[in-house]
């Protein structure tokens, strides 16, 4: 027996748990197809009920493959993830569920239901239910095939923590006092370094020593390299065969037919449309990162990408007075958790009550219940802080899509911030403070969270919280973004660790010109990302050499050369969820910055404002497309100008 029987019954518990929603749906799927009245309270309803109950168990398996800190665990819930992805590739293609939900007839009933019918046979006839008999049973194969692969890309990553060790103390110079204090030698006089955020962003933002910063670069940059190219080769010919299938030239083109932007030549355009604009503010500003380094390194003639973070810390200390390592004693970990819960609860009528005896997977999660009077509407777990095996990035993970009068949605925020620590006889408390960076993240990722539970209250689960089109769901959360960027917001929660000083005004002031620096190096870097996504899954996947490709793009989009012993790729998570619509993150920012613009008089905590954004666009979910939320809200059609105004000026 490779496992002691302990661990086999705690396998054994928790997969019995995480399959009971797929057993319930499967339960219901003959009585559907059978012998319901074909009508909506006899198909309709029943079909909801199962959706719902499969996707109970896609989402813990999915959480608990990414956070559980148990190994076996992990690995149990991908063998359940990926039960239930078969029992999805198979429903999808189920040619007599097809039948009994097309035989429905609503057109007396009302439009989210109207909706609910059409976009499930619009998504039925994109999983290929009208194919002949032996391409849908190869589109199941392909299916559970691609969940097996994504599975694996994503566990290389997140099990790929690398390091760099240190003999000597003084290569840390230049890093905080409280960074420094954390990382003191092991027993063997050796300082340990890992790729994980709270070591990465410090250190390549703050650290002196040049060739420390490079080194920990390219390991950051080269996680997955043993295994993760034959995986995405596979993935990616795999997607390739199955756009070809369902009649699509390439992936790209399947995947963002039924998206905002509809086609894959219509993205690319996109692309080079944002590019063209960001272009000459990223040459600007890496002439401006050159003239650094040159007074550092007489006779330099290259930025290396490993030396922006720290070469845009010197220049916005010296040039816009902005030390970041000053900036980050105002947010230590805790007073920006609670200013972030105090600003939501108040600008959407809510409170967050703890729950101390709700089921956590880690001690460090942190539960509340979310509630507007006395009434419930919906439960947030907060998993902050990085461990083994844990997700590497911050994400908002479902644990409960909500359906009226059924269940209320829940949500986890996960993320890989500081750890505060209380002082020991060997070092100081560690506050964990945060650069702003991570306050802008959290924020950001708290922005998913909110439309999770405030949209979680559809009667139809396939319309409830972030189920508008994909390319639509960061324009929320980046949005929200701006609540950390504005000192009246601010002020309620930044105060320094040790003196209690409210980050001042001018402060505030001199960040956000300062971060007018690096905004056009970081929008073709993102430029540079989504080309990735999307031209990997518009080129014949057989003759595509990645590593060749990345350097082609990097070249082509950033004034940043490609850096050797890296594989970016090899760790770029978001190819699995997103595929080739790594474009969503600007064409969400373009709506994005075009929703905040009812705030420029009213300010950010106007509630008039925000009551009217949450119930226009955050409440109804997927009832509506997009484009029709935001109409709602802003009284007439999104358009280019915040965005370009924010790029360009």
């Amino acid at each position: 027996m490779l496992q002691s029987d302990p661990a086999v019954k705690k396998v054994e518990r928790f997969s019995s748990r995480c399959l009971a929603g797929l057993r319930r749906a499967e339960a219901l799927r003959p009585k559907i197809i059978d012998g319901a009245p074909r009508t909506i309270a006899g198909t309709l309803a029943p079909f909801n009920e199962l959706l719902t109950a499969a996707s109970a168990s896609n989402a813990l398996a999915g959480l608990m493959s990414e956070v559980h800190p148990d190994e076996v665990i992990r690995d149990a819930a991908r063998d359940c993830e990926q039960e239930v992805a078969r029992f999805y590739a198979d429903l999808w293609l189920d040619r007599g569920m097809y039948d009994a939900l097309a035989a429905v007839d609503v057109a007396g009933a009302d439009a989210d239901t109207q909706r609910f019918l059409a976009h499930a046979l619009r998504d039925y006839r994109r999983a290929g239910v009208d194919q002949p008999p032996e391409v849908r049973a190869r589109l199941k194969q392909i299916d559970e095939e691609l969940t097996r692969l994504g599975q694996q890309f994503s566990k290389n990553i997140s099990e790929d923590v690398r390091a760099v060790e240190l003999a000597d103390p003084a290569r840390l110079a230049g890093l905080p006092d409280d960074f420094i204090a954390a990382h003191a030698p092991d027993a063997a006089g050796k300082i340990r370094i890992t790729t994980d955020y709270p070591d990465y962003n410090p250190l390549m933002t703050y650290a002196t020593d040049d060739e420390l910063r490079r080194q920990l670069y390219v390991a950051f940059r080269s996680r997955g390299d043993q295994h993760n190219e034959a995986i995405l080769r596979d993935l990616l010919v795999l997607r390739a065969e199955k756009a070809r299938l369902l009649g699509f030239a390439d992936w790209a083109d399947y995947i963002t037919a039924d998206k905002m932007i509809g086609s894959g030549r219509a993205a690319a355009e996109f692309l080079d449309k944002v590019w063209r604009l960001a272009a000459p503010r990223a040459t600007r500003d890496y002439q401006e990162l050159l003239a650094r380094l040159t007074a550092l390194t007489p006779g330099a003639t290259a930025v290396g990408d490993w030396q922006k973070l720290y070469l845009e810390h010197l220049v916005k200390k010296e040039q816009y007075e902005v030390d970041a390592s000053a900036v980050r004693q105002y947010f230590p970990y805790d007073r920006v958790l609670a200013g972030l819960l105090d600003i939501t609860a108040e600008i959407f009528d809510l409170r967050y009550v703890p729950v101390t005896d709700a089921e956590r997977w880690h001690p460090s999660v942190v539960v509340y219940d979310v509630v507007r009077g006395d009434a419930p509407l919906g439960r947030i777990y907060l998993d902050m802080h990085p461990r083994d095996g844990k997700y590497k990035h911050a994400a908002q993970f479902p644990l409960k899509d909500g359906v009226a009068g059924v269940q209320l949605p829940e949500g986890v925020l996960v993320c890989n911030f500081p750890i505060p620590e209380p002082a020991t006889a060997s070092r100081p408390a560690n506050p964990g403070l945060l650069e702003h960076d991570d306050v802008v993240t959290m924020f950001h990722e708290f922005g998913h969270l909110m439309h999770h539970v405030l949209g979680g209250h559809q009667r139809w689960i396939t319309q409830s919280g972030v189920a508008t089109e994909w390319d639509f769901v960061e324009a929320p959360s980046q949005m929200f973004e701006e609540w950390a960027w504005r000192h009246d917001t601010l002020a309620r929660f930044a105060r320094h660790h040790v003196t209690g000083e409210v980050i001042p005004a001018a402060l505030v002031d001199k960040m956000r010109r300062a971060d007018k620096l690096g905004l056009g190096t970081a929008t073709v870097q993102q430029i540079f990302y989504a080309s990735i996504s999307l031209g990997f899954h518009r080129a014949d996947p057989t003759r595509l050499d990645q590593l060749a490709e990345v350097q082609a793009l990097q070249a082509r989009f950033t004034p940043f050369a490609y850096v050797p012993g890296t594989r970016f790729h090899t760790s770029f998570g978001h190819l699995v969820g997103y595929s080739a619509m790594y474009y969503t993150y600007q064409w969400s920012l373009v709506i994005a910055k075009d929703l905040l613009t009812p705030f420029e008089d009213a300010g950010l905590m106007s509630t008039a404002v925000t009551y009217a954004y949450r119930d226009r666009v955050l409440v109804p979910g997927g009832t509506r497309d997009a484009a029709e939320l935001v109409r709602s809200f802003l009284g007439r059609d999104y358009d280019f100008r915040a965005y370009e105004r924010y790029l360009v000026e």
